[in-house]
């Protein structure tokens, strides 16, 4: 199977020797690369199977009619009767060095040092064309003299088949899979499943759930047919000890990783037990998007009815009452019906985004430092779940009702009024397009969709104002970090009263203005199969993974900016040169300056639910 592959649409041998006459080399390669002790006869068996697989495939390319089962058949069939016949022999067994000579018999096939330095180049890939190793694996090669992860690489995984399964499709598998391929000559088979709804129930189908482990962490229950796994966080908990840690590959290869560069709630998310066991090349969060045409042209009109100027929102408070104000008194996309509010897609994730910076004020305690205060001490146990201590739901609060209430009043002001009577589903992605929104709130992915000029759920220039009222160099589709609150849930008092935020209370506000960035999901990270993998399989897939941690933004599946190095200003040009819009690179680039920061610099991310049920409870 690691010499032929067979393709039903062209079926042919894709292996050749330097020299194919020189089959003594072929075989003596052949036992080296199974690690071979066997007796003369089974090695003789090898040759005549050899010379029977010639005939049987060279037929089967002159017979195009010939399936690939008939061809696998007569392959089998060859082969078993050599085999059956030296299975019961006697045969002393000689042993059959790996790079040097082989002692034995004097009619036995030769070997010498120069047959095991031969390569056997499998689907024409040859380690020693230096020419096409660099053509092929020297990718995404930046300025620096650093040479690319993968040029190392080439032909290193020449016959090694992995299968990995992923959620959602991306036009971006296809050539990055294909690129590894043909420099590594590895075969990666990416199937998707079902969809993202069933990804964690199919993860723990196949490596078995924690309790399913046997005393030396093997699986009883996991199915293991994949080596690899997409994952998002939330679903980790009930499997993770069936997959790998990749705490030790992370150490090795950490050069190209730069594991403490990515930002620290993507970190977090994947982390169990005190190894890692996913590898986070994204990141997932809730912002605010927001439209400057609408903005600037009833700017005037809004003062005049509500005596207040119109800005964009910095507090959930803000965002709710200029969303209500917005919601059935201007038409933004000239069809002469008033348009609404801010829109959405009413899932858990977004209240959840209005609940953390109402309960959540800070996850370290703080203390001063040079005349400093710097919140990197103990865990104050602060989340937007669960007593840390009596695992009771903090639903229970003044606080969790304060986000009930705002964002009922949100909902009602935006999109979901119109759809939802509609009997259609209230959706931001369809209500954006319309250019009735005045805003959006969004994960990054779709967010980029949505404001970028020609995005997949961006209002075209026809129901839009920006011609008429911005000025050059202005963008209609601006995006803005969450909100946060002003009134935020006090943890040291009994009952836990909802209280106005002050230096104390909120250690890391600014303008008494607590904000908290939901990381909802924690955005897609890469598994491995710890139990049922082939260690072969498994070394392709993390040269895979790897390679996909030094490529730049936008060129891997899925993945957006996850990476403090990627805010660097070389990077952002580089972004805004991609999307051909500067004002939408410093706009993600603010934003994320902000939700990347680290505990000791102020950050106050807030995590998704990592607990067994997640779906369900979710």
């Amino acid at each position: 199977g690691q010499l032929i592959r067979l393709d039903t649409s062209s079926p042919g041998l894709l292996f050749r020797s330097r020299d194919i006459n020189n089959r003594s080399c072929f075989i003596h390669s052949l036992s080296s690369r199974f690690q071979a002790r066997s007796p003369r006869s089974c090695q003789n068996a090898v040759l005549k199977v050899f010379n029977l697989s010639l005939e049987i495939v060279t037929s089967a390319i002159r017979n195009t009619a010939m399936s690939r089962f008939a061809i696998l058949s007569a392959l089998l069939a060859a082969s078993s009767q050599e085999f059956q016949d030296i299975a019961t022999s006697a045969e002393p067994v000689v042993a059959t060095s790996l790079v040097g000579a082989t002692a034995g018999p004097e009619n036995e096939i030769p070997a010498s040092l120069t047959c095991a330095e031969e390569q056997i180049v499998v689907g024409g890939c040859d380690p020693n064309d230096v020419v096409s190793c660099a053509t092929n694996c020297n990718l995404f090669k930046d300025n620096s003299k650093e040479p690319g992860y993968l040029l190392d690489k080439c032909c290193k995984h020449v016959g090694v088949n992995a299968n990995l399964l992923a959620f959602e499709k991306a036009e971006l598998w296809v050539p990055r899979i294909e690129e590894f391929s043909k420099c590594t000559g590895a075969s990666i088979r990416l199937q998707y499943n079902r969809g993202e709804d069933y990804m964690a129930e199919d993860i723990k189908d196949d490596v078995g759930v924690n309790d399913m482990m046997t005393g030396d962490g093997s699986s009883q229950g996991g199915a293991g047919i994949f080596d690899a796994y997409i994952v998002q966080a939330p679903w980790l908990p009930p499997v993770y000890k069936g997959l790998k840690s990749l705490s030790e590959f992370i150490s090795m290869d950490d050069k190209y990783i730069n594991y403490y560069d990515i930002n620290q709630a993507s970190r977090a998310a994947v982390s169990f037990d005190g190894s890692v066991r996913a590898l986070p090349l994204d990141a997932d969060y809730i912002a605010l998007g927001w439209r400057q045409d609408v903005f600037e042209k009833y700017a005037s009109q809004y003062e005049e009815m509500y005596g207040e100027p119109l800005k964009v929102p910095d507090t959930i408070e803000e965002l709710v009452d200029v969303s209500e104000k917005l919601n059935g008194k201007f038409d933004y996309n000239n069809d002469g019906i008033a348009d609404w509010g801010f829109c959405l897609t009413p899932q858990t994730n977004y209240f959840q985004a209005f609940l953390a910076p109402i309960l959540q004020t800070h996850l370290h305690a703080c203390d001063i430092v040079d005349g400093k205060k710097v919140c990197d001490g103990l865990h104050t146990g602060q989340n937007i779940f669960f007593d840390v201590d009596t695992f009771e739901p903090l639903i229970h609060n003044e606080g969790y009702r304060h986000a009930v209430e705002l964002y009922w009043r949100f909902i009602r002001a935006s999109n979901c009024q119109a759809q939802t009577a509609a009997g259609e589903k209230c959706d931001r992605k369809t209500a954006f397009k319309t250019g009735r929104c005045a805003g959006v709130l969004s994960m990054p992915g779709t967010m980029t969709n949505l404001l970028k000029e020609g995005g997949k759920y961006a209002p075209p220039p026809e129901v839009r104002m920006d011609a008429e009222v911005l000025s050059e160099g202005g963008y209609w589709g601006r995006r803005k970090i969450f909100p946060g609150s002003r009134m935020v849930m006090d943890w040291n008092k009994p009952g836990r009263p909802l209280v106005e935020c002050n230096d104390e209370i909120c250690p890391l506000s600014r303008n008494s203005i607590n904000y908290a960035p939901f990381f909802a999901e924690g955005g897609e990270s890469y598994a491995l199969n710890g139990q049922q993998s082939k260690p072969a399989a498994t070394a392709a897939m993390w040269d895979l993974f790897t390679w996909f941690a030094t490529l730049p933004v936008g060129e891997v599946p899925l993945a957006g900016t996850y990476r403090k190095s990627q805010l660097e200003p070389e990077a952002i040009d580089a972004l805004a040169e991609k999307w051909d819009n500067r004002v939408m690179a410093d706009d993600l680039n603010a934003v994320l300056q902000e939700y990347f920061k680290d505990k000791d610099e102020g950050g106050n991310p807030v995590q998704d639910l990592f607990i067994i049920g997640f779906p369900d409870y979710n």
